[in-house]
């Protein structure tokens, strides 16, 4: 279904590198998902209600209970550098 082009075109708006040996396996991977989703859109879903969670019972949820939270020692405790009641630390950026 997919053109070579159309899974580098993608690759590229997705910022994925596909090597040229994968681009064949990839292309299929997403031919399947495409497949399916065309299976998906010939379902007769007219008499289905929409869902607005995974669970159609009730949430249930705790009560708020207030505890004392942790001081500026404790928090700071295991930070490279503190400054101003501040971590200097930078955290790193993770993308995956």
């Amino acid at each position: 279904m997919l053109e070579r082009e159309e899974v580098l075109k993608l690759a590229k708006l997705s910022r994925l590198e596909v090597a040229e040996g994968d681009i064949e396996a990839v292309k299929g991977h997403l031919d399947k998902m495409l497949d399916h989703l065309e299976a998906l859109k010939a379902l007769d879903l007219s008499n289905v209600e929409p869902m607005t969670a995974v669970e159609n019972g009730e949430t249930i949820l705790r009560e708020d209970v207030p505890v004392q939270g942790f001081t500026l020692d404790q928090a700071f405790a295991n930070a490279p550098a503190v400054e101003n009641d501040h971590s200097t630390a930078i955290a790193p950026l993770l993308i995956l």
